[in-house]
């Protein structure tokens, strides 16, 4: 399985709660045509940089958006379309209305092997 996570902030001047239900509804719907098992959005709280007795508080982006796939394959062919003709206006909406934003990929770790890609 393959965890894939957008973090983001929201431009200033987007209205936040429309653009996230936006976001939200559409992601749902496209992934899903791509083998998507499971997305949330969820509203970054706080965290720390370094250890819990010295830690200092960081600022992070506000949003998580979480997809789970299958497999690698899955999330390559939702990527590929992502940056297809077809999602340019769908691609355009999300990325001119969001700042800070990272794409974090992660595959559990196998107990009897190495960590890989695939």
């Amino acid at each position: 399985m393959l965890r894939v996570i957008h973090s983001f902030d929201i431009k200033n001047g987007v209205e936040e709660i429309p653009f996230i239900e936006w976001l939200d509804g559409r992601l749902d719907e496209i992934t899903k045509r791509f083998g998507c098992l499971e997305r949330k959005t969820w509203v970054f709280i706080d965290g720390i940089h370094g250890d819990y007795e010295s830690g200092k508080q960081e600022k992070r982006p506000r949003y998580l958006n979480e997809a789970f796939w299958p497999s690698q394959k899955n999330a390559d062919q939702f990527r590929e379309w992502l940056m297809s003709d077809e999602a340019k206006s769908f691609r355009q909406k999300w990325f001119t209305s969001v700042a800070n934003h990272t794409v974090l990929r992660y595959v559990e770790v196998p107990l009897n092997g190495p960590v890989t890609d695939d």
